[in-house]
């Protein structure tokens, strides 16, 4: 008995689905453990989860068991196949989730606050990566004239983590302050602005994307952006009246929730962008609305199901300690944090905002976790970071996310 059938080749028997199942329970048990222990020392979970995945993959599983690494997470067949397709819809719906929850704060008062810190938080991280690829060529293995890499590396420095830093402002009772909307306003900014680059990267420079003329790529991200925002916020709200007078309304809803979310990442796919920018501009779309209870029943499906899996499954096939860079790894934790808070306390400080208030708004911006991680990971499938790049923009995520928290802690009790 098989499961599928091309008429040429059997392409997976019952003894491969166990198998696909068997380690994706694995993946699914250890992001589990791995959150939660991280949760007791006040980490974000999803950095458990990636440190759950080193420890399962080739890094550490690999290296004392390779025979059964290779049996339950063999590369480049079938079955990686497989599991990677769970992997891949993961980040799908977590981006769409995070587009769901964004709530841009109606800080009318705030706007220049806002723009300063925005424009400054983007400017001085990507200025410094993209210069330090020229300046320091040996460490990033660059020979060449293509400018995809420092150009990615001046756009994954800029970005910070929405997702993460909402729960660190939940935790310290931040969300709905002046310092919280900052954030939160800024973040979301500069995340947007941060896809759109990412996508013209890759429809641009990638060796693995036919490429097309830029100048298109913008007017047709910038025209999804629009549509999500405008047109999508209205084709919500008529499914949404539309579904609640149907039988079994609520299900109606949530399955053509997950259809919309389908066909934007086929149509952002489609324009040459990545398909998760597509779900996170849906995301917006549903976020402009008023939420529906079933997406809460989504939400908690992709925050213990898909998104553990997504998570867990960036160490899995890079091993960690053998494409370790240690010079790389410090030099891109260090532009990226001098980067994002310097920028940031700058544009706080033409803002007026105090030495305390700039200070817990740096550090609250320069959280990179979820986000950076999805970004890494999307730029090394399709060749435009190495092994080193890729591992070295991992841990400067980690390190980021793990010192906001105490960092923001402390400035609070001297305000």
């Amino acid at each position: 008995m098989t499961l599928l059938y091309t008429g040429k080749n059997l392409l997976m028997s019952n003894e491969h689905i166990s198998i696909v199942l068997l380690s994706l329970t694995l993946l699914l048990f250890t992001a589990i453990i791995a959150g939660r222990f991280a949760q007791r020392f006040g980490i974000p979970k999803v950095i458990g989860e990636v440190l759950g995945g080193i420890i399962v993959g080739q890094t550490v599983f690999g290296l004392f068991f390779p025979e059964l690494y290779q049996s339950l997470f063999t590369p480049k067949s079938d079955l990686s196949e497989a599991r990677d397709f769970f992997i891949k819809i993961g980040a799908i719906f977590f981006l769409f989730i995070i587009g769901l929850e964004i709530n841009l704060p109606k800080a009318k008062t705030l706007r220049k606050t806002i723009l300063w810190t925005s424009l400054s938080g983007l400017a001085f991280p990507f200025i410094l990566g993209f210069a330090s690829v020229f300046f320091f060529p040996h460490l990033w293995h660059y020979s060449s004239e293509n400018l995809a890499l420092p150009l990615f590396i001046g756009t994954a420095l800029s970005i910070s983590a929405l997702p993460v830093i909402a729960r660190i402002l939940i935790d310290f009772k931040l969300l709905k302050s002046k310092i919280g909307s900052i954030i939160i306003a800024s973040a979301t900014i500069d995340d947007i602005v941060g896809w759109i680059f990412f996508a013209l990267i890759v429809n641009h420079f990638s060796p693995t994307e036919t490429h097309s003329n830029p100048v298109i790529t913008i007017i047709s991200v910038l025209l999804v952006f629009l549509f999500a925002l405008t047109l999508g916020k209205k084709l919500v709200n008529k499914l949404l009246l539309w579904s609640t007078d149907r039988k079994d309304g609520d299900t109606l809803f949530l399955g053509l929730t997950i259809i919309l979310v389908f066909l934007t990442a086929i149509l952002a796919e489609k324009i040459g962008i990545h398909h998760v920018l597509g779900a996170y501009l849906i995301g917006l779309a549903f976020a402009k609305s008023k939420l529906h209870k079933m997406h809460n029943a989504l939400r908690q499906m992709v925050l213990s199901f898909f998104a553990p899996l997504y998570f867990v499954s960036v160490g899995l096939t890079i091993n960690f300690f053998q494409h370790f860079d240690p010079l790389l790894t410090l030099l891109i934790i260090g532009i990226a944090t001098i980067g994002k808070v310097g920028g940031v306390f700058f544009g706080t400080h033409m803002a007026k905002l105090t030495v305390k208030e700039s200070l817990v708004i740096s550090f609250g911006l320069n959280a990179r976790g979820a986000v950076e991680i999805i970004l890494a990971t999307a730029a090394y499938q399709v060749q435009i970071i190495d092994e080193k790049i890729f591992v070295g923009i991992i841990i400067m995520a980690i390190v980021t996310t793990v010192i906001s928290g105490p960092v923001i802690r402390s400035a609070l009790a001297r305000l």
